[in-house]
């Protein structure tokens, strides 16, 4: 190395960090925004504190959250058969926090998830019920925020609205035990996930500020797995395409197939699958997306 070489290196890391801590001050600010925006929500609309409050016992989400049949698959798993006879139980919060992983019996998975296409899955996951009240509750959160400078992509994140407790709920019971089954050999290469991104993604015949897209071209997910479940509103068009594996010849831009969401049924998939939203016709679609990822295999 030359000296003038270390300078123009050193220069250029200044320089980096300076954008570094300028975005790390802009999010922060937001997230300040959207915690003020939230307060005031609730303030104006107590009927949603309860809501965001996560759950304390399985029984409730049982009742108010899972769709039945995934509760049936669940809590059939020896995982929640033997913490069931054990006088230490297996609490909700062991399980949010991470420091139980959850195992999910094969057998009950197979029965409960259906194979849509290559290496692409769907099962009912969230009660209809659920999905309606969690699109309300963004939708009313993404009205107070219209014209709000906080409404930049961070706005729709679940920790950032309160709910950083479903996004606990369906990593560590859902996709992470799920991931390990269908997704150890490949996309994990022999680890596990240890990080999760959940946001709502919405869409709009009629875009707005809060809702500015239509549609959403043929993508990758920066993510190993992505699962995706459909909240409603009522809409037509908006479904979603799959191609291929980014890095693996399956046939180029060839359409592997199309499926047509339902509400609270989940859509779990490599994302490295190469895939879009079609247009909306008409209407307004939610889906609630977590992106998740394996830093410690990285």
């Amino acid at each position: 190395w030359q000296e003038d070489d270390m300078d123009a290196l050193e220069t250029a890391l200044e320089q980096r960090l300076e954008q570094v801590r300028a975005q790390k001050t802009k999010v922060v600010q937001q997230r300040k925004d959207i915690k003020d925006v939230l307060h005031q929500f609730l303030s104006e609309h107590p009927e949603w504190k309860d809501f965001v409050q996560a759950p304390k016992t399985w029984k409730e989400i049982q009742s108010t959250v899972l769709d039945p049949r995934a509760a049936k698959a669940i809590f059939r798993s020896n995982f929640f058969r033997q913490s069931n006879k054990d006088e230490d139980r297996v609490s909700v919060d062991d399980v949010l926090s991470g420091r139980s992983p959850v195992e999910l019996d094969t057998a009950f998975l197979q029965e409960w998830m259906d194979e849509e296409m290559y290496d692409i899955y769907s099962f009912p996951l969230l009660s209809e019920e659920f999905c309606q009240k969690l699109h309300q509750f963004v939708s009313g959160m993404m009205e107070a925020m219209e014209g709000s400078s906080a409404i930049r992509g961070i706005h729709k994140d679940l920790d950032n609205m309160g709910m950083g407790w479903l996004n606990d709920l369906i990593f560590q019971l859902i996709v992470r035990p799920i991931s390990s089954q269908l997704f150890k050999e490949t996309e994990l290469e022999g680890g596990d996930l240890d990080w999760r991104q959940g946001f709502v993604a919405s869409y709009s015949a009629s875009p707005t500020h809060s809702k500015p897209r239509e549609r959403l071209v043929p993508h990758t997910d920066d993510a190993e797995v992505t699962l995706n479940v459909c909240l409603g509103d009522q809409f037509e068009g908006g479904n979603l395409h799959f191609w291929g594996l980014r890095g693996e010849d399956l046939g180029g831009n060839k359409l592997l197939g199309e499926y047509e969401p339902e509400i609270g049924r989940a859509v779990i998939h490599s994302g490295r699958h190469l895939h879009e939203v079609t247009p909306i016709t008409s209407g307004n679609r939610f889906a609630l997306i977590q992106w998740t990822r394996s830093w410690s295999s990285a």
